[in-house]
């Protein structure tokens, strides 16, 4: 598909505004959990948006208040784990919604508070990595949680402590891109191989930027825009692209847009980028994706409504975005889909 043709569609709106939400899909239905409500205070909700009614509906709010909580669904298990409290503090707290009995229950907690972490699920087992321990601290964590036991289990500690990563899992290998320390950007690339069971420090990413934004192929790992360091340089338009194969970093041709803090996600075979906040200090509805083979970036449609701090990720080959920060509203609760016709 060299040349896709992509569309925008404009979702009823969510029962909720929320900024800082986590997006969860699972056969015909989309989960959001949890977020910030318009005075930036995080909140319980929970809602689903059913695919073939095409409506959302409320669901029993979650037992915590939380932001930026990290969400897997395993079976008929949606688990929201960590986040930030009301107090702008982590949390230990681990809870687990049935989605047929549609109640919430409590589960083991986390061996200690934390936010900012990433979690993935291999062989129906949460896999955690890094997150902020409540004095501030990065940490090298990885854990693995069994469903069935309820127990949370240490695994070999990633090289490189950080919080707010991406994770990504490619051919039984784990790739841990990104995050910051403090203040800091991390430029760590770490893998973990479960055939080895063992941590491979890759080579770092190219700049340092906070709020870059990676998405994988299973060829590629690639870091994109983010705000410069020092921030007083703003945002930036870098593209860099990590070939899984040669195992080194190259720069791509820099994005349309300086941007940070947007969507992303794998589309019709191109690395599409939405919204964001720009270097005018607004969120921006811009939209554009990239081309690895050619090297090239194209420009979209601009999404019906514009999105940063958001909601948002694939599902049925399709990127779902949702709430955060709108240039029309503020706070919002839109939602928008992009498909390939």
């Amino acid at each position: 598909m060299s040349n896709p043709k992509y569309k925008w569609e404009k979702l009823e709106p969510m029962t909720d505004i929320r900024v800082f939400t986590t997006l969860v899909p699972n056969e015909s239905s989309l989960y959001a959990v949890g977020g910030c409500d318009e005075k930036g205070t995080p909140i319980d909700s929970l809602e689903v948006y059913n695919d073939e009614t095409k409506k959302w509906t409320k669901l029993e709010s979650m037992p915590t208040k939380r932001a930026g909580v990290a969400v897997v669904i395993i079976g008929k298990k949606l688990i929201a784990i960590g986040g930030v409290s009301e107090t702008q503090t982590p949390l230990d707290v681990v809870e687990m919604f049935d989605l047929e009995e549609k109640k919430w229950s409590k589960v083991e907690t986390l061996p200690e508070p934390l936010m900012g972490v990433s979690v993935i699920v291999k062989d129906s087992k949460i896999l955690l990595i890094g997150g902020m321990a409540k004095n501030t601290n990065p940490k090298d964590l990885f854990l693995e949680y069994d469903i069935d036991q309820n127990k949370w289990k240490q695994l070999p500690s990633m090289p490189s402590p950080r919080y707010a990563s991406s994770a990504f899992l490619l051919q039984d290998k784990l790739y841990v891109l990104g995050g910051r320390q403090g203040k800091l950007p991390s430029l760590a690339v770490d893998c973990f191989d479960f055939t080895t069971n063992k941590w491979e420090q890759l080579e770092n990413i190219p700049s340092k930027r906070v709020f870059a934004m990676y998405a994988a192929t299973d060829t590629h790992l690639f870091s994109m825009g983010g705000l410069s360091h020092p921030a007083s340089k703003g945002f930036t338009n870098t593209c860099e692209v990590y070939s899984i194969e040669k195992k080194n970093w190259t720069v791509g041709n820099n994005m349309m847009v300086k941007r940070g803090d947007f969507a992303i996600g794998v589309c019709g075979g191109k690395v599409v980028c939405v919204g964001g906040l720009t270097n005018d200090g607004k969120p921006t509805n811009r939209v554009e994706a990239y081309d690895v083979k050619k090297n090239k970036w194209l420009q979209l449609a601009d999404s019906e409504q514009s999105h940063s701090s958001c909601g948002y990720t694939m599902w049925n080959d399709k990127l779902y975005v949702v709430g955060g920060l709108s240039s029309e509203m503020g706070p919002c609760n839109f939602a928008d889909v992009l498909y390939v016709e």
